[in-house]
């Protein structure tokens, strides 16, 4: 069994395990790279249980104990070299100890070592699977709520410049959910945003489309997350801050990534799609800039000297 079975076979039965087996299951979706290369004992301390929990999690997962777990995770780390050696580890040394710069690096080193961790080969892996997937579906419908709309509606908004198959599910009047309530087909796939705490009506938008056959990518940050467990693809960012609001800044990379890997391998004209609609646009005079500039300006009539 490789690491992507195994993790797709402990999310299929998540919610069948026992509370304490759960948490020892969290664990090992939320840190494969812990999994692999640190002992069973640390593990169980990491994820508050006794180290029986994480042999029992390997029986329920039909594998004779934890050690199995451990060399499905080793075996994947190994195929990927030196990867983990190669990668930057912590964040730049700040100049400042105080004051607002001092404040600003932070933030942006935060986001610098996010989007770090974001770009690592399994990442990666993902983001194009996702996209292949979002490429082949008769109609992608996209989902954020809350503070994850935006994610979802840069998606909707840049796809839409050159893809005719895509649904922006906005909360604003039940804008798009009576739509999709009659619609779905299992062709479909659904791009959902969704952090902890999640949305109620995000989770239950998202089962409904699950249950009819509707194909989830879910972005999220933890794959142990109601919302990752019926997701076909899951793609795990960072959203930890200086600040005391959470970091969308890895969500909106991956968003942009999946439309730009979907435009440069759609099979229609994406040049020719997106002039024509740059086109509409400036001629319902959406934007203001240049063409504005073209129209000259009024004659200013002034009173001859007597």
């Amino acid at each position: 069994m490789n690491q992507q079975a195994l993790i797709l076979l402990i999310k299929q039965r998540y919610d069948s395990l026992p509370r304490q087996v759960r948490l020892a299951a969290s664990f090992v979706l939320d840190h494969p790279h812990e999994v692999a290369v640190m002992s069973m004992r640390e593990q169980a301390r990491l994820a508050e249980v006794p180290p029986s929990t994480m042999t029992r999690l390997a029986k329920a997962l039909d594998l004779p104990g934890y050690d199995d777990v451990r060399d499905v995770f080793k075996n994947n780390l190994r195929a990927r070299g030196n990867e983990f050696g190669q990668r930057a580890h912590g964040l730049v040394e700040l100049n400042q100890k105080i004051g607002e710069n001092a404040l600003a690096l932070d933030v942006a080193n935060n986001a610098i070592a996010h989007i770090q961790t974001l770009c690592s080969g399994d990442n990666l892996a993902t983001v194009v699977r996702a996209a292949k997937l979002l490429s082949s579906a008769r109609h992608i419908y996209c989902l954020g709520l809350r503070g994850s709309f935006p994610v979802a509606f840069q998606f909707s908004h840049v796809s839409e410049y050159f893809a005719r198959n895509v649904t922006l599910i906005d909360g604003a009047g039940e804008s798009g959910v009576m739509k999709i309530m009659h619609q779905l087909s299992s062709r479909d796939a659904l791009l959902v945003c969704s952090m902890a705490p999640h949305s109620r009506r995000a989770m239950s938008i998202s089962s409904h489309l699950a249950k009819a056959g509707v194909k989830l990518v879910v972005i999220t940050d933890s794959a142990s997350s109601p919302i990752a467990r019926m997701a076909s693809e899951t793609i795990l960012v960072s959203k930890k801050s200086s600040s005391f609001f959470d970091s969308l800044v890895p969500a909106f990379l991956v968003s942009e990534i999946l439309v730009a890997l979907m435009a440069a391998t759609a099979k229609v004209d994406v040049k020719a799609l997106v002039s024509d609609t740059e086109k509409k646009l400036w001629g319902m005079a959406e934007w203001w800039g240049a063409q504005e500039e073209e129209t000259p300006a009024p004659k200013v009539r002034t009173r001859k000297k007597s």
